[in-house]
């Protein structure tokens, strides 16, 4: 959840607001229906009445879309918005848009169910020949030098205090994917595009992409850098790239599990692939560093799955043959479920959830919090 001094830093991102600025005043119409999908307070949206629009569905998952509406009275525009607390998949829309606005990226446009969101929203709420922002992202990698992040990053787990050996955590580490902030005289070599999503054309939540670099100088390579480069509309865009500038997305690293030496003009072969698995992605990059007479080169094999510390136990249930029951804590919460039928007050349903799961909820209020919490995510 953000809060709105995250809210105010993307605000105060100038090349990301600029650039949303100016498609938006490019692309919206007088008279066009508008949807901005993870609004928040409504700053896009906002903009989308002031170029003119009719109607503007502003839709978040989270509460702040109540603070949105108090900036769209502020701004004289109420009267043509309308703000939906809900996810995007699960919401309908009385008419189809003419233009859809989002900015629902992380580091990188591969986070959570963005792309998926973008698609549903395009198929079922865009109108014939209607138009998205963003139109394309191309995701770059390159190939990094990253001395001081790569150091932060493992010298706690290499020289801990009290002589403790927590060097056993190191392959898990360094399978992880990180938010950074680098510059270009970090890159050892030139960026590659990886992969280009196209919204318009049913953009895929996946990639895959086998890479060919070569080391643009001598230096100490750590691993590989992402970013996005964003055309919200023909010829108005911006990059998250590497830069002297901070920009609120930063770049992905993904480590190597040793610091390499290279020479300019040394080939490096990287196979990089992102899926999503359920909420999360699963990143898979190998690598393999060519030698020559006298070094062997390396090669590397690595998974953000590799990373996730995930128990025998919790693999097992994940399994389609596994045969599930509920936990007196699964219990709890479907009888909670079941008692939220449109009679009882969530006081009502916390106080009898309490006298029926006594071990679960100590007080009245205990199940309070977790009716309130359910009611929250599946109540009219």
């Amino acid at each position: 959840m953000y809060s709105l001094r995250d809210y105010g830093d993307m605000i105060a991102d100038r090349e990301r607001f600029d650039a949303y600025s100016k498609a938006i005043s490019k692309t919206v119409r007088p008279g066009d229906a508008v949807l901005e999908i993870g609004c928040g307070p409504g700053a896009f949206a906002l903009l989308a009445c002031q170029a003119g629009a009719r109607k503007v569905y502003a839709i978040d998952s989270e509460e702040i879309v109540h603070f949105a509406r108090e900036l769209a009275a502020a701004n004289g525009f109420a009267d043509r918005m309308q703000f939906i607390e809900s996810d995007s998949r699960k919401t309908d829309l009385p008419e189809r848009v003419n233009v859809i606005v989002s900015d629902i990226r992380g580091s990188l446009p591969f986070f959570g169910h963005a792309i998926a969101a973008i698609e549903d929203a395009r198929q079922r709420f865009l109108a014939p020949g209607g138009r998205l922002i963003p139109q394309l992202d191309t995701l770059k990698v390159v190939v990094i030098e990253a001395g001081d992040f790569y150091s932060k990053l493992v010298s706690p787990w290499l020289h801990a205090a009290s002589d403790l050996n927590l060097s056993p955590s190191l392959p898990l580490l360094l399978n992880g994917s990180y938010s950074g902030h680098f510059n270009n005289d970090q890159l050892i070599s030139e960026p590659q595009t990886w992969t280009v999503l196209d919204y318009s054309a049913s953009a895929k939540s996946s990639a895959a992409a086998d890479l060919n670099f070569s080391a643009t100088r001598a230096g100490t390579a750590h691993g590989l850098c992402l970013w996005f480069e964003t055309e919200l509309v023909d010829g108005i865009g911006f990059s998250s790239g590497p830069s002297l500038q901070k920009s609120i997305y930063g770049q992905v690293f993904l480590p190597w599990p040793e610091a390499v030496p290279v020479q300019k003009e040394q080939k490096i072969f990287v196979s990089l692939q992102a899926n999503l698995v359920g909420e999360e992605y699963i990143w898979r990059w190998e690598t393999k560093i060519c030698g020559d007479s006298k070094d062997a080169g390396r090669s590397f094999k690595q998974s953000t799955f590799q990373s996730a510390n995930v128990s025998p136990q919790s693999l097992r249930r994940r399994a389609a043959d596994f045969v599930p029951s509920l936990s007196e804590d699964g219990l709890a919460d479907r009888w909670l479920l079941h008692a939220m039928d449109g009679k009882a007050s969530l006081q009502q349903i916390a106080q009898a959830a309490a006298e029926r799961f006594p071990a679960i909820f100590p007080l009245w209020q205990d199940a309070l919090r977790r009716a309130a919490d359910l009611a929250r995510q599946f109540s009219r």
